[in-house]
């Protein structure tokens, strides 16, 4: 699926030209493999984090904004 036959956005005749770039941008970090993330992290994203890490909620959050923090 490219960023153009994301399900709910108009046919692609009626994007503006800066949805069409912007679009285009997001594609283009897929394919590097990059993803765009909250900068706050939701409940059950925490809650994965810990369970995934046999950690506390409080250290995943710790863990994910040391991530965060080493991509700048």
């Amino acid at each position: 699926m490219t960023a153009f036959e994301i399900p709910g956005l108009p046919d692609d005749d009626n994007l503006s030209e800066s949805m069409r770039y912007a679009l285009g941008v997001v594609e283009s970090m897929g394919s590097h493999g990059l993803t765009a993330v909250p900068v706050k992290p939701t409940m059950e994203m925490l809650l994965a984090g810990a369970r995934a890490g046999d950690i506390s909620v409080e250290a995943a959050w710790t863990v994910y904004t040391a991530m965060l923090k080493a991509s700048e």
